[in-house]
C-alpha cells in the first residue's frame, strides 16, 4: 500500500487517530506488558504505519533515535512502510514471541537473519491486508486481524524456507603431517580428507582445478595466481580458484560436513562447532600434548606468537614462540594408529549423527546433549593456556557427562561405575576414582570458580593432569556404551533425563 492508499484506508476504516496510536506506543515502551496475541501486535503495527503515512518525510525521519536506522517495515517486493516507534516495538515483540516458540527456526536460522525475515513477513502481510477488508465491518475487527496474522505466519514460513538450503561446509584443519599417510576418515557426519583428496572430490570445475593444481605442483606461485585473479577483467574461474586457495592457505586437511535445511550463516556457525567437536573426539585418542596440535581454521593464534619487550634503558627485546600444528611421527606410523581408532570414532560418530538430527528441530536426547557438551568442555580444557581455566573446564565436563547436577558424590559414583565397576583395590600411590573426582571437582573446580582458591597464576598442573586422565578414560568407556544405546536401545534416549542417566549408569556397572 502506498501513502495515498493508506490515507483512504484510514478514512474508510475509521481507525484510531494519532493520539490513540501514540498512547498505544507509550504502553509498549513503558513498564506495562505488551499484548501477546499476534492479532493485537499486528494491529499496533498497522496503526503505526497509518500514523507515519500522514507525516512529512522530515517529521517521520525525526522520530528515529538513529538517523542511520529509519523506523520502517520492509517488504520483500522492495520498498518499505514508514512506521512509528510503537510499530517497531510491536514488531519486535511479535518477532521475539515467534522466536521463542519455534525451536525449528532457532536451530536453522541465525537470530539476526530471523529478525529481518520476521519484519519482512510483517511488511508482506500489510501489503496484502486490503484483500481482507470486509465492507460490512467498519472498522475492521477480529476476523481482519486474524487473517493478517495468518498471512504473517504463512509469509514467515515461506521466507524461512527460501533462506534455508543444503550445503557442504568445508573447514581447513591441521591434523597429521602428510608423510604419515593417514587415509581419509569419518567421525559420523564429519569427513576428514587430506588436502589433495579434498581438491579432487570437491573442486569439480576442471578449469578451477587446473589453476589450483598449478599452485599445488609449484609450477605457478600463489602470489602470481593472486595477482592474475585480482586483475581487472580476470575470468570468474580464475578468481574462484584463488578464493579456494586463499581459504585453504597452508592447511593440509579439510573437514567437511553436510548441513541440510539451514540458512547460510547458521550452517557455518553449526558446522564450526560440530567440526571442532569432531576434532576433539579425534584428539581424545591421543595424549594431551599431541591433541593440542590438532586445530581448525580460526585457532591459529594458539600456535604462534610474536613477543616484544623493552628494558628500562630503551632496548627492545624481540622473540617468538611457535607450536607447529599437525601431528607427526615416524613416517607412516600414525596411519596404523588412526585405522585402529576407527571403531571408537564410529561410536563417537553415532552420537554426532544423533546430535545433528535432534538439533535440526530442537534439542537432542538428554544423554546425547550431555556427551556433546562434555566433549566441548574437554576440548577447551586441553587447549587452555592456563591451568586455572583448564581445571574449571575439566570439572564442568565431568559434571555434565555424569548428569550429577553439581553433586560430587554422584559424579564419583558415575565415574566409579564407568572406570571401576568391580571395585578393584587402588594401587599404592594412586588415586581412587572417587578421590580423583573429589580432587578435580571439589578442591579444583568449585574453589577456583567460587574464588576460594586464587589460582589464576598458580601451578595447577597436577590437578590438570588428573582432570585430563579422568575425562579421557571416561570418554573411552561412555562413548561406546552410549553409541550402543543409540543403535540398539533407542528407547533409553526418550525417557526422562533422570531415568536416562540412571539407565546409563546401570549399563556401565553391569559391564563384564
Amino acid at each position: 500500500m502506498d501513502r495515498a492508499s493508506f490515507q483512504t484506508y484510514v478514512e474508510r476504516s475509521a481507525f484510531v487517530g494519532k493520539e490513540a496510536a501514540v498512547a498505544r506506543g507509550n504502553k509498549l515502551g513503558g513498564s506495562a506488558a505488551p499484548a501477546e496475541k499476534p492479532e493485537a501486535l499486528l494491529q499496533t503495527v498497522i496503526e503505526a504505519v497509518i500514523e507515519a503515512s500522514a507525516l512529512s518525510f522530515s517529521d517521520w525521519s525525526a522520530l528515529s533515535p538513529n538517523a542511520l536506522v529509519p523506523l520502517a517495515i520492509p517488504v520483500s517486493a522492495g520498498g518499505q512502510y514508514r512506521v512509528t516507534q510503537a510499530g517497531v516495538d510491536a514488531a519486535h515483540v511479535l518477532t521475539e514471541q515467534v522466536w521463542k516458540a519455534r525451536p525449528d527456526l532457532r536451530q536453522t536460522i541465525t537470530r539476526e537473519k530471523f529478525n529481518r525475515l520476521s519484519f519482512t513477513a510483517i511488511g508482506d502481510a500489510i501489503a496484502n491486508s486490503r484483500s481482507h477488508l470486509d465492507p460490512t465491518e467498519d472498522p475492521p475487527g477480529d476476523r481482519f486481524y486474524a487473517a493478517i496474522a495468518k498471512d504473517f505466519q504463512t509469509n514467515l514460513d515461506a521466507l524461512a524456507n527460501s533462506a534455508r538450503g543444503d550445503v557442504d561446509r568445508h573447514i581447513p584443519c591441521h591434523l597429521f603431517d602428510l608423510d604419515q599417510g593417514v587415509a581419509e576418515f569419518t567421525v559420523g557426519p564429519v569427513a576428514f580428507l587430506p588436502r589433495a583428496a579434498w581438491l579432487t572430490r570437491f573442486v569439480i570445475n576442471p578449469i578451477q582445478l587446473g589453476h589450483i593444481q598449478e599452485v599445488e605442483d609449484r609450477t605457478v606461485t600463489y602470489e602470481d595466481l593472486r595477482q592474475r585473479a585480482l586483475a581487472v577483467g580476470a575470468p570468474r574461474d580464475l578468481r574462484d580458484a584463488w578464493s579456494i586457495l586463499k581459504t585453504l592457505r597452508n592447511f593440509t586437511w579439510v573437514a567437511t560436513l553436510r548441513v541440510s535445511g539451514h540458512e547460510l550463516d547458521q550452517s557455518h556457525r553449526k558446522a564450526s562447532v560440530i567440526i571442532g567437536l569432531a576434532i576433539d573426539a579425534v584428539g581424545s585418542r591421543f595424549p594431551v600434548e599431541a591433541a593440542r596440535r590438532f586445530t581448525r581454521m580460526g585457532r591459529q593464534h594458539l600456535y604462534s606468537e610474536e613477543r616484544l619487550a623493552s628494558t628500562p634503558d630503551g632496548r627492545f627485546l624481540n622473540g617468538w614462540s611457535i607450536r607447529m600444528p599437525g601431528l607427526g611421527a615416524r613416517p607412516g606410523a600414525l596411519r596404523a594408529k588412526m585405522a585402529a581408532e576407527q571403531p571408537f570414532l564410529d561410536d563417537a560418530g553415532e552420537i554426532f549423527s544423533a546430535y545433528m538430527t535432534g538439533r535440526q528441530t530442537g534439542s537432542a536426547p538428554h544423554l546425547v546433549e550431555r556427551w556433546m557438551n562434555a566433549l566441548y568442555w574437554f576440548g577447551e580444557a586441553r587447549r587452555e593456556a592456563s591451568d586455572f581455566m583448564a581445571v574449571v573446564d575439566y570439572g564442568c565436563a565431568v559434571d555434565g557427562l555424569s548428569g550429577a547436577g553439581g553433586s560430587a558424590k554422584e559424579m564419583g559414583e558415575f565415574a566409579k561405575a564407568a572406570l571401576d565397576p568391580k571395585g578393584q583395590p587402588t594401587p599404592a600411590g594412586s588415586l581412587s576414582v572417587s578421590a580423583a573426582v573429589d580432587r578435580l571437582y571439589v578442591e579444583g573446580r568449585n574453589k577456583l570458580a567460587h574464588g576460594e582458591t586464587p589460582g589464576l597464576l598458580e601451578d595447577l598442573s597436577e590437578l590438570r593432569a588428573i582432570g585430563d586422565d579422568l575425562l579421557a578414560k571416561l570418554f573411552d568407556v561412555v562413548t561406546v556404551e552410549l553409541a550402543d544405546f543409540i543403535r540398539n536401545k533407542p528407547q533409553y534416549l526418550t525417557v526422562s533425563e533422570d531415568h536416562a542417566i540412571r539407565a546409563l549408569r546401570t549399563r556401565l556397572e553391569q559391564r563384564p
